[in-house]
């Protein structure tokens, strides 16, 4: 039986920096804090937590990491992948759409959902080793779904955007802009030159698209990647602070609990057995099991 998806783990930073091609369209998602340089058709672009970049078949392509450490996945998608998505989600996943997705260079956002079901089969390829359980299967048809869904709307905006410059699509690419850029320092008006708008149009745009200021939504991207990487287990409360760009712990405390109603030091580290939750839906919290 063929793996439905190839699995490369890279940790060794002198791996890459060197020309490739590869058979499958590829999916380049890296870890933890590293940040990776992809060259793929003649265009770097800057790869991290809160990104991932698909590579098409046998395109060239050159990746360099951006310091000594680096933590970074590839997957290679296969044949079965793609059809155990197509059987799953039909008549809502088009099979010839995800070939056009996968056959050209793309870069998304990455969702909680994303980050979720990678570092699921991440765990359950490396750590398990179960290549060809019932899990595995399930993580590798959500990955390639979700490819497919990410793509989809990214052709469907180009699409519309030779139309008509709408709103929502100045909003979409800003909101695209924070989720590749998470962890950087912006400003509104830094954010607004990005997109080519003045900072009262972009301000107007996403609190009608997203409901919330543009810096309002960033707080809260860059504390639900606290939110990850305290439940990773890896890292102290403190690490997690400055990690996700909080001077100190007490401003991230206080942060954190008002938006999960919890405090950080309260939350714990997740296994990989817990149950995955619906697609597009937040995890349910654990009740306590205290006696009545």
């Amino acid at each position: 039986m063929t793996e439905a998806m190839t699995l490369a783990v890279v940790r060794d930073a002198s791996l890459l920096d060197r020309t490739r091609a590869r058979e499958l369209p590829s999916l380049w998602f890296p870890l933890e804090s590293s940040v990776v340089e992809l060259e793929v058709a003649g265009e770097a672009r800057r790869v991290d937590r809160a990104s991932f970049a698909v590579v098409p078949a046998r395109a060239s392509h050159r990746a360099t990491a951006q310091g000594s450490v680096v933590s970074l996945v590839v997957f290679g998608v296969g044949p079965d992948a793609r059809r155990a998505a197509r059987r799953e989600y039909e008549p809502d996943f088009d099979a010839r759409a995800f070939d056009a997705i996968v056959s050209e260079p793309r870069f998304f956002p990455r969702t909680r959902w994303v980050d979720e079901i990678v570092q699921r089969y991440v765990f359950e390829r490396t750590v398990c080793e179960k290549h060809e359980s019932a899990a595995a299967r399930f993580l590798e048809t959500e990955i390639v779904k979700e490819v497919f869904f990410l793509g989809k709307e990214q052709l469907e905006r180009k699409t519309r955007a030779s139309v008509v410059r709408e709103d929502g699509d100045l909003a979409s690419r800003a909101r695209a802009w924070l989720e590749a850029n998470l962890f950087e320092d912006v400003s509104a008006a830094d954010l607004a030159r990005r997109v080519g708008a003045s900072e009262s149009t972009l301000l107007r745009a996403f609190r009608r698209a997203f409901g919330v200021a543009p810096t309002m939504y960033l707080r809260s991207r860059r504390l639900e990647e606290g939110l990850l990487l305290i439940e990773s287990g890896r890292y102290t409360v403190s690490e997690v602070a400055v990690r996700v760009g909080y001077g100190n712990v007490s401003a991230f405390t206080v942060a954190f609990r008002r938006r999960f109603k919890t405090a950080p030091s309260d939350v714990k580290p997740k296994s990989g057995a817990r149950v995955l939750p619906p697609h597009g839906r937040p995890p349910r919290p654990r009740r306590s099991r205290g006696k009545n």
